[in-house]
């Protein structure tokens, strides 16, 4: 099973050019990607302050895949409920 350089050379260059195409298809969809969600609208989240349904879907959405944002929405959740857990001790 001895491939000829010719044959080599070829399949290098289809790789190359396939590697090409998919670059550019990633970075059209990942230009059209939002960007990370900042602290106050994650706040807002997890406090049901948000009322708007399109940007409640599109923070959503975007919790699915990004995981820096998973994370930081997480600690945001928890900053919250210590905040409300201290507040809830200190009143009574």
């Amino acid at each position: 099973m001895r491939m000829d350089m010719k044959t080599v050379a070829r399949t290098i260059r289809h790789l190359r050019a396939r590697r090409e195409r998919v670059s550019r298809v990633y970075a059209k969809v990942y230009a059209r990607l939002p960007r990370h969600i900042d602290d106050h609208g994650l706040e807002r989240y997890h406090l049901g302050m948000m009322k708007d349904e399109a940007e409640l879907a599109a923070l959503e959405e975007h919790l699915l895949w990004c995981g820096p944002c998973i994370d930081r929405a997480e600690a945001a959740a928890q900053y919250i409920d210590t905040v409300r857990a201290a507040a809830c001790d200190s009143a009574e």
